[in-house]
This record gives structure tokens, sequence and C-alpha cells, in this order.
């Protein structure tokens, strides 16, 4: 997709094209930070107060001029950017207390005015790579005290790009995390992986949203989020135990600043958004020529008796796709006094799909607030309500791939009967027949509560919720276009749904420092609860097609038909976590979780998760002092286990499953059934996951250069799978046990650069990072998984075996096409290929084709993810791009297997071979079963 984006009120210009997978770009012009209400309010002000005009000259620590300073009053946006000279002059309005210098690469001064004309100023060099903290679990570490793999992605990064997902702003920029758009729909968020796939269940990361711990982040405002830690190795995630097997990503919202005045900020955008890259499909008269071709290779009279009759051409992508508007509107407000600070929102987005008949509207508010009661009490909340209401798109997008061109649409009522030849019918009359509409309201957030005592410890309690309900309806009205595209009575289908899941933890945090050392230890408590609720119903024969009767009494009762389902599971954990640094150069990190999942039995119910890291800044060390050049040179590794239970609620428990019906008996009654379908396995435990990391932090030149370059070794063992039973037990599902083990290594590197070029910052950043993905068992009776069936004469496309990649591609390998009978006479074949068929390759040797030669063909997991990103400055206008892409993986064309009758066909059909010598990559045209297995 592609869309442009135009900012109003202190929000951005932005173009934001959104391709195919592979590389993509952004770009993005910042104009008037402050907003335009701001700028008003300045100029207003400024011309009512009195001001007094300061000058002066800033310089670095050796005497240079340092040009394109910013000098700006203290606690106001009143400012001026210094010349070539280092010099500037600012009108202060009167009664001003100070004013403030800022440049990158240089520590921050805060200068008092007192009454001053001429203030000259110099600037200290500072080690970027060394300041400020980052966030880890359950709390903060200064950056220079960080052992594990933890990357951090500040707000003014993330809000380079407009979206509506939070977890796409992280795409290309850190290295090891792959970021894939889920879908193109609106509202759709994004399939995150941190160093591949490690479990053939859910890969998923897990999220914590200022200390609660979720599945998904599809509910965030990306305006409200201060910064993402993204917690990678086994050293910074075992704190979460079971949760963090696939990596953490902590999000932290937006805070007040205690002391401030309340601050408004008003942001907007608007785009448009429209399909980038289409499929390319056939003319309608060069469908007609290969339908034609395909009925002569099927021994079936043609399609089209009369070629030259064909008058109609329909390019069902034009007629179906439409530019599709998207608006976001975000206001916000957030100050402080000496003893509070707070923080309000509110963001509107309406996202409109480029398919008809989508839409996504979705409303935040959000609270976040700290109040200190005394000097060692405090309490706080962040709290956010969302409401969506979407409309959700038909699924046409295989239709309008395999529909007739030769047919006209037609009119609402009237549509064109597109199933002559084609087995795709009418896309058109699909989505006008199509009414799907839904609501969820989600409640989000915590509270919590920390004291300090006994001047090294705090405590804090915290708990928190995540409520979300939600009703979804689905009406399809009577209508007829093909005997194989009609609905012959009204239906109605009603789902509501409850998920409920509650926090509740408590730590006690140590911190101690002297001038040679720094401790901090910390232990704690948490429980946490999840509870899922659907009921759902359907009726036929709704009265009318009004929605205002869209609800089950409106049909026959005859046909209703009801499902209600549940799941509730719990988990109890403790943790503890030491630090130690000495003498600012020698790091050291121990960690133990214990986890306690209501999904396993007593026996296995809870698992152990240590963690221990070590690292040693040789930069600080007093034989690197003549390297004058080198702020810090960081070495670290780690080793630690992690777990996973992300499996159903109940693999160590018979379920019995109802409504298992049958007729008995002469007198034919109905007998009302029960019994267990999935056989339970009480001795299933915990996924381990056991991970080694080796890193180097660098930085140099006062932080212009700084990077990481770290190697992993992820071994998960004890996966939890299902493997096949004897079907005489006489159960429909197989058990889970702990039998498969997959491995993923590879290296990781980030390289940034911050450069001042006259008047213009520059920064630009790369990443990098490779994944090797191998099965190192599948356990005893499962020597393979199958998967990636198309629904036709392909069972399946995908094999997961030991040695391999989850998930690779498996098949015939092609070695041309048949060109004469000669030909087949002297090649092995399966024995039904004619000239035009593809040569499979004999894999085996034994001169003939059968599934024995079948092979890898290649795997979907990337070998190698990528990002790079830039931005250049200068004064308030900033203009910044990004890329990120993959590469090493394969990419499979099921649509194109997928064929059942005179479907449309991609322009590649028109390379096909028709005749000795047309082509040696492209078959003749033949329907699944021939060419395509």
């Amino acid at each position: 997709m592609k869309a442009w984006f135009v900012g109003a009120g202190g929000a951005s210009r932005e173009r934001h094209d959104r391709g195919a997978a592979g590389s993509k770009g952004r770009w993005r012009i910042s104009l008037w930070r402050g907003g335009l209400i701001a700028g008003v309010l300045l100029l207003w002000g400024g011309a009512a107060a009195a001001q007094q005009q300061v000058s002066g000259t800033v310089t670095s620590a050796q005497g240079a001029p340092l040009p394109g300073v910013q000098v700006t009053v203290g606690g106001t946006t009143i400012g001026t950017v210094t010349g070539a000279n280092g010099g500037y002059t600012l009108q202060v309005p009167s009664g001003a207390d100070s004013l403030v210098f800022a440049s990158l690469g240089y520590a921050t001064q805060t200068v008092a005015v007192a009454g001053r004309s001429v203030i000259d100023v110099v600037l200290q060099q500072q080690a970027l790579s060394l300041e400020g903290l980052v966030v880890v679990g359950y709390g903060t570490q200064q950056r220079r005290d960080v052992t594990g793999s933890v990357a951090t992605v500040p707000a003014d990064e993330l809000n380079k790009q407009a979206t509506p997902s939070a977890s796409q702003m992280l795409q290309g920029k850190v290295a090891g995390v792959q970021v894939t758009p889920a879908s193109g729909e609106p509202g759709s968020t994004a399939v995150v992986r941190i160093r591949g796939v490690g479990t053939l269940g859910d890969a998923s990361p897990l999220y914590v949203v200022d200390g609660m711990l979720l599945d998904d982040i599809g509910f965030l405002n990306p305006a409200d989020i201060q910064s993402m830690d993204v917690l990678k190795d086994a050293s910074a995630t075992a704190i979460y135990g079971s949760r963090g097997a696939n990596g953490v990503i902590i999000v932290t919202t937006k805070k007040g600043e205690i002391g401030q005045p309340t601050r408004f900020t008003v942001n907007a955008y608007a785009g448009m958004q429209s399909v980038e890259h289409k499929i390319p499909l056939v003319t309608a008269q060069q469908y007609v020529t290969l339908s034609n071709e395909l009925a002569a290779n099927s021994g079936t009279a043609p399609y089209f008796p009369d070629p030259s009759s064909v008058t109609t051409s329909t390019d069902w992508q034009d007629y179906v796709f439409e530019p599709a508007p998207i608006l976001n509107y975000n206001a916000s407000a957030s100050g402080g006094t000496d003893k509070t600070n707070y923080f309000f929102s509110g963001d509107y987005i309406r996202q409109q799909g480029v398919v008809p008949r989508s839409t996504y509207n979705r409303a935040t508010l959000r609270m976040n607030g700290n109040y200190d009661l005394t000097d060692k009490f405090r309490f706080g909340n962040n709290l956010s309500f969302i409401y969506i209401r979407d409309q959700g798109a038909p699924n046409v997008y295989g239709q309008v791939y395999r529909a007739d061109p030769t047919v006209a649409p037609g009119e609402p009522g009237n549509f064109n009967n597109a199933n002559v030849r084609s087995s795709a019918g009418n896309p058109a009359a699909t989505i006008y027949y199509t009414h799907n509409t839904g609501t969820t309201a989600r409640l989000v957030g915590n509270l919590f509560a920390e004291r300090d005592f006994l001047k090294d410890f705090t405590f804090r309690s915290n708990f928190g919720v995540d409520y979300q309900q939600g009703d979804s309806r689905g009406f399809t009205p009577v209508f007829f276009v093909s005997p194989t595209q009609q609905n012959t009575e009204s239906d109605l289908n009603v789902t509501d749904s409850r998920n409920t899941s509650w926090l509740w933890e408590n730590t006690l945090n140590y911190q101690h420092s002297t001038e040679r050392q720094r401790i901090s230890a910390l232990a704690g408590i948490t429980a946490q609860a999840f509870y899922n609720e659907v009921l759902g119903g359907s009726r036929k024969d709704i009265v009318g097609t009004d929605p205002s009767l869209w609800y089950l009494n409106a049909g026959d009762a005859t046909t209703q038909t009801n499902t209600n389902t549940a799941f509730n599971w719990k988990m109890v954990s403790y943790l503890a976590r030491a630090n130690y640094a000495l003498l600012d150069r020698y790091l050291l990190t121990a960690t133990l979780r214990v986890d306690g999942s209501s999904r396993f039995g007593a026996a296995n119910r809870y698992g152990w998760f240590p963690s221990v890291a070590a690292g040693w800044d040789l930069a600080q060390e007093p034989f690197m002092s003549r390297f004058s050049a080198l702020d810090q040179l960081k070495l670290r590794a780690s080793w630690g286990e992690t777990g996973n239970d992300k499996i159903g609620s109940y693999p160590g428990i018979p379920v019995v499953t109802g409504n298992l019906n049958a007729v008995f008996g002469p007198g034919q009654t109905l007998v009302y059934g029960a019994s267990p379908i999935a056989l339970a396995n009480p001795d299933v435990k915990w996924e381990r996951t056991k991970q080694t990391d080796v890193g180097a932090d660098f930085s140099i030149y006062q932080g212009r250069l700084q990077g990481t370059l770290e190697y992993y070794h992820r071994l998960t063992d004890g996966i939890l799978v299902q493997v096949p039973i004897p079907r005489y037990v006489g159960v429909a599902t197989n058990p889970y046990v702990n039998a498969a083990s997959v491995l993923n290594s590879g290296f990781e590197g980030t390289l940034n650069w911050n450069q001042r070029v006259g008047p213009v910052v520059l920064q630009l950043g790369g990443n990098a990072s490779t994944i090797s993905n191998e099965v190192k068992s599948l356990g005893q009776g499962n020597e393979q998984i199958l998967g990636g069936g198309l629904g036709n004469e392909v069972s399946f496309t995908t094999r997961t075996v030991v040695g391999h990649p989850i998930g690779e591609f498996w098949g015939f390998k092609t070695v041309g096409v048949f060109q004469n009978a000669d030909q087949l006479a002297n090649t092995p074949q399966r024995g039904t290929e004619q000239p035009g068929d593809l040569i499979f390759q004999d894999t085996n040797g034994d001169g003939t084709i059968t599934d024995a030669d079948k092979t890898f063909l290649g795997s979907p997991i990337p070998s190698v993810v990528y990002g790079l990103n830039g931005t250049a400055t200068w004064g308030d206008f900033d203009l910044s791009a990004s890329f990120a892409g993959q590469t090493g993986n394969e990419i499979f064309n099921g649509k194109k297997a997928v064929r059942f009758g005179a479907d449309n066909f991609e322009t590649s059909y028109l390379d096909r071979w028709h005749g000795e010598g047309t082509s040696n990559t492209e078959p003749r045209v033949t329907n699944a079963g021939t060419n395509y297995v």
C-alpha cells in the first residue's frame, strides 16, 4: 500500500510507502514542533511582555565555537540557534530565570540570567552511550550497568511514521526484531518475532505496558508511547520466566514533568491509502486465448467458441480496490506540581480499507498520574480506555484474483453471473451482500503504590487489569446471482466475548551506592489470572434487512444454534534479581524466577528459570587511557533459561466435550451424548529455552559513533507438540508431549553515527541480524510435521523434520518442460505427463517420479533481517528516512496452484509452453493436479 499524509496543528507532513515484503521506505518533514497554536500564543505573549536582549558565544571546552546550539528560555519555547561563530542573540522576557543550552554530543547546561545582557557558555562533551536509564523488568538500570541484550527506541524515533499500529513502529529499528504486517485490513497489527521462531507453537513476544503483562498492544495509541525497550537475551528476559521465552517488549507511556506548567499538544494527520502493487493479471482477450487452451489441453469444448464476440473487459482489481482515507486526531495535556505529575490524552483514528465496506474506528482515552503523599510514600496510575467499532471487509481477495474478466460486475439486484467458466463468483455481489460489524470496549491499566524505608529499600505493590468485551454481527440477506452464488434464506450470526486478566505484583527493591560500587537487588511475588468466555448464536429467515432487526429473536426459532465456550488459567510466580557494579567497569547480574501454572499437573506445575550475566567496560581501565577517543568498550556475556506454556488451558486434564449427539433405536430417537475427544497427558511440563549471548557495546568520539555486536545461541527443548497415537484409542485429538527441540543462532550488529555539519545535525543508523533455524528433535513417533495444505490436490507444502528449519517448503524440484515425445520417452516421469508438462527432478535416481523424489525447496524464515534509518535536523525542521527488509527466505505462490476451472490467469501464463521450443520454464495451461502438486 501507499499513503500520503498531510499534518496540521504541530503534527507532521509525511509520505509513507508500504509495499510488498522486502525493503520499505519512508520520508518525513516535521513542521513547527510546538504547533501552530503554540506559535500564535508565543507571538502574542512576546509582544505584550517587556523584554531584554541577551547575547553571547557558545564554545567547546577546547575553545572552538559551536554552531547550531539550541538556546531557549527556561520553562518556555522561546529560543534561537547559535550561528557559525557560536554567537547568539535572544529577546528574553523580563523576569526570566534561566537560559538552557543544548546540543548533540554535549551535556545540556542551564545558566541563570540574573539580569545579565551577555552570557558566554562553555559546553562539555558527553559520551551519549553512557547516559540515561534503560527500562528492564521490574525497574530501570543505568545504561552503563546493563549486562543483557536490551535495545531502546525512544519516542522521537517511534513517531517518525504515521501508523495506527504500535507494534509496526518497531519495524527496522532494532537488530534481531522482525516486524511483518499481519494484513492490509484496517486496524490490523503486525507479527513480531525476536531472534527467529523458537517454538512450534505461539512464538509471539511478551508485552509489558507500564507494568501490565499483555499478549498484544493493538489497543495502544502510538502518540502515547514514551519509549519501547526490547529485551532479547535470557539475562534480560529471565525475570519474566515462562512469559519471556520469545523475548519481551516493554512499553513505557508518557508522563508529565514534576514542577512544570500544563503543556497542551494537538496533533493531526490525514492521508490516503491505495494498493501500490497489483497482481499482474491478463486482459480479457488474453484470458479468452488461455481459457480455450485450457479446454483443449483438458479435452473439453472451448470456453469461447467465438473469441471475437467478447467485448467486455473488467479489471476486477481496479473495480474493487479504491483509495481509502485515514484520519487521526490527538490531543494531550501534561504537567505537574512539586508533588504530582499527570498526563491526559485523547485520540481518535478512522481508517477505511481499500475494499469497500471495511472501516476501523478507534477512540482512546489515557490518564497517567504519579502522586507523592510524603517524601517516602507515593502512588500512581496508568489507565487507558479503548472503544473500537469496525466493519469487517468481506474476504474477496481470492475472488478478485480468480474472477472472469469477460464478465461485467452488474448492479445491486442484478449482478451478473461470473461462475459460467470461473469458480470465483462475482466479487461485487459478495461485497454488496456481506454485512460484518463489531464493537470492542477495553480497559487496560494499573494502580501502584510505593513506600521507601530504611534508606535503601522500596516496597512496591502493583495491581493491573485488562478487561475486554466485544460483540460481532454477520448478516447475509436472501440473494441470487448464480446457482453457486446464492443465499436462499437470510441468516444472522451473533457472537459476544469477554476476556479478563488481572495481575498483582509485590516487589521489594534495594539500592545502595558508594564511590566504588553500586548494588541493587529485587525480590517479589506475582499472581495473574485469565478468563475467557464466548457466547454465540445463529438464526435463519431474519425479518427484513434493516440493521435494527439484526437480533436473533427476529429469526426463525427452529433454525437456532447456540455455542458457549470458556477457559481460564492462573499463574503464581516468585522472582529475585541482584546487580553489582564495581569501579564502573566490573558488572554482574543474577536472576531467578519460579513460575507455577495451572496448565500443568501437580507434579510439573512449577518451573525454575535462572540466568547470570557479566560485563567488563575496558574503556574505564587505567591502561586504556591512552585511547582518548574511546568512550566505552563493554564486553558482556550471559546465560539463562526461560520457559513457555503457550498451549491450551487443559493439556494435562481430560476434558469432556458435550453436544455429541446421535440417533438410536427403532424409534430413531435423538440421544444427547458427551465424551472426551482429546487424550490428556498429566506429565506435560514447561518448554525450556536455554540461551547464551556474547556481545560488545562501544562508543567513540564523544558518542558520535556507537554500536553493538552480538552472537546468540538459543535452544528450546521439551517443546510441546502433539504426537500420533493409534486410532483404536478412540480420541480425535492427539495428546501433547514434551518432545521437540529447536535451535536458533546468529549474529546481530547495530551502528549509529551522529555528526554536526554546520547548522545541520545528521544521524545515521543501521542494524542487521542473521537467523539460523534448525529443528533438533521431534520426538518418538513424530518423524515429520506436514503443513500448508491448499484445499485441493496439494495436501501440504511444508515439512518440518530434524536438521532443517521449521516449516521448510517441500515438493518436486523442476528442471524444465517436456518439449516432445522423444524427451518424454527418455526422461523419468510419473507416467501421465504430456509435452508441455513440467519435468520433475529424479532426486533418488530410481528412474521414475514418485513422492519419494520430493525435496526441500527453501525456508520461509529469512536468513538476514536489516534496517536503515537516517535523520537530518536543521533548526525546527527535520527530514527522516527509514528502510526495513529481509532476505534469504522463499515465498510460495500458493494462489497460482489453486485452480478449479477457467479462473483468471497471472501474466506469467503468457510465457507458457504452447508448442515445442516455446518455453522451458512455464508449463502448458492446466488445472491443479498436473503441474501443481
